[in-house]
């Protein structure tokens, strides 16, 4: 591989350049350019494998040569450089098609190193894709690939008809879980088996076509040549990958989860259909428990600008509360804007991941054990709930107590226990989601909300039973039980006596 380091301060090249061993990364060649014309000049005459890119640059900055780039479909993996005060930019780079990000100020071996053995595990896997594939398919399996990079030239030899076409990305439902199965030299077994079962059930099928990507990603190709209506094309697409789902589920126990694009009509947009399935796929990261994500559905969630706007006014706003030492003010700003990304889900897993990283870098002095440990997470609540844990214990001036929400929602509790809660109804109360209020009121407080209201309710019966004018089923009422049998079980896990024996004694 080639690297291009693009920065117009000297130092910075030279740090980054002596920051790696870059031929134990692979790299055979480490070449510089100090603005962003000259950077497009390079990667123009020596197409360069990586790109180092600053982002604030003069001549061309690193946002202008991104787009170039896209617009000239020059595929190089691009590695912006940039301050956390450029995360609006960052952003934008990461939508136009850059790979990956490094905090510029702790830019290290070991981040480095991850993100080129990643891009080196990727070009390997794309460069020898037909491994996993029977001798007889390997020119379709080529065409294929090549088809997705924009050359679809050869795609006649297939099944495949123009007309009504979609691509479906799909990856392994719980990947992690799944591979532990496994042994180290029985994991290309996983790959295998996904291939050998599609590859048999695509063959009873017309205009069906498939190419596995690695152990655990896939691309499914589907024509629907014979049908006119979009809705039958739909249908044929959706029963074609639940037989593929069902089946898996039934014989090896494997789910998968697919990104599906819209429609097109000829093979030339076969590159364009594979982009919006891998966007489509990403949104598994608001939403893990389902299977499908169509691009049709998730274009409306990308083009929604007022979210967008609504979220760089969050990060802003968050920023200038750390730098003020504002940490109720950072975590009551950083709920809001979690719950506006739950809602609109208008940043991308990668995009997210950035700005929790980057509040981390602004409360210590390095992030990079956080960055490792969040690569592990793929959901948007686990990754909301491992960064709040770090930030309460990192923030200036915080204790242990708790937020304003959850004193707010423990006063609540301790005034209403008797009536019959709900997350949905404390929900509306706080005007917040059911699930987030979950979420942050067991952060805080170590426990689930409905075992604290228990709690309370079973220590406010405590203190009832101890008058006789009240009868058990009158107790079971009085704080907040439907029925006294429910009432009797509960006081038992809580006490270890039935509420009658409690009484007595």
């Amino acid at each position: 591989m080639k690297v291009l380091i693009v920065d117009d301060e000297p130092l910075v090249r030279i740090g980054i350049k002596s920051a790696i061993n870059w031929e134990e990364q692979g790299i055979l060649a480490v070449e510089e350019a100090e603005d962003g014309e000259e950077a497009l000049h390079k990667i123009m005459t020596d197409r360069p494998d990586v790109v180092l890119l600053d982002i604030k640059m003069p001549k061309l900055d690193g946002i202008e040569v991104l787009r170039e780039l896209k617009q000239r479909n020059i595929a190089t993996k691009v590695i912006v450089l940039s301050s956390f005060d450029d995360i609006s930019y960052v952003k934008e780079a990461l939508r136009l098609g850059a790979y990956d990000y490094c905090h510029k100020p702790d830019i290290n071996e070991r981040e480095l190193s991850a993100i080129l053995g990643s891009i080196g595990k990727q070009s390997a896997a794309s460069d020898q894709s037909n491994i996993i594939v029977p001798k007889g398919a390997t020119l379709k399996d080529q065409s294929l690939h090549n088809a997705l990079h924009g050359n679809s030239s050869h795609l006649a030899d297939t099944s495949l008809r123009q007309g009504n076409l979609y691509v479906v990305l799909f990856a392994v439902k719980d990947y992690e879980t799944v591979i532990k199965r496994y042994t180290e030299h029985t994991e290309s077994v996983l790959g295998n088996t996904i291939k050998n079962m599609i590859s048999e059930l695509f063959s009873k099928e017309k205009e069906l076509e498939y190419l596995q990507l690695d152990e655990q990603r896939g691309v499914i190709f589907i024509s629907n040549s014979n049908l006119k209506s979009l809705l039958a094309s739909l249908t044929r697409v959706n029963s074609v990958l639940q037989m593929v789902n069902s089946t898996l589920k039934r014989f090896v126990n494997i789910e998968l989860v697919f990104g599906i694009s819209d429609w097109f009509t000829d093979f030339d947009g076969i590159q364009n259909g594979y982009q919006q399935a891998q966007t489509a796929l990403s949104f598994k990261f608001y939403h893990p428990e389902s299977h499908f994500f169509y691009y049709q559905h998730i274009r409306r969630k990308q083009q929604n600008k007022s979210a967008v706007e609504q979220s760089d006014q969050s990060v802003s706003q968050m920023k200038g509360a750390l730098r003020e030492g504002s940490g109720d003010k950072f975590l009551q700003l950083l709920g809001r804007w979690e719950q506006l990304l739950e809602k609109e889900e208008c940043l991308t897993e990668q995009e997210t991941k950035k700005i929790y990283e980057g509040f981390y870098f602004m409360m210590a002095e390095s992030g990079k054990d956080s960055e490792e440990q969040a690569e592990a997470l793929h959901t948007f609540a686990e990754l909301s709930t491992y960064y709040r844990q770090l930030f309460q214990r990192l923030l200036p001036g915080k204790t242990n107590e708790y937020s304003q929400l959850v004193r707010s929602i423990i006063q609540y509790i301790s005034e209403h226990y008797h009536e019959s809660l709900s997350l949905k109804q404390l929900g509306e109360q706080f005007h917040l989601s059911p699930n987030y209020l979950s979420r942050m009121f067991k952060q805080d407080v170590g426990k689930g909300m409905f075992e604290y209201i228990n709690e309370v309710r079973i220590e406010k019966a405590k203190e009832l039973l101890k008058d006789y004018q009240y009868k058990i089923y009158d107790v079971a009422e009085m704080v907040g039980f439907s029925n006294q049998a429910h009432f009797a079980i509960v006081f038992q896990k809580y006490t270890g006596v039935p509420p009658k024996q409690f009484r007595k004694e």
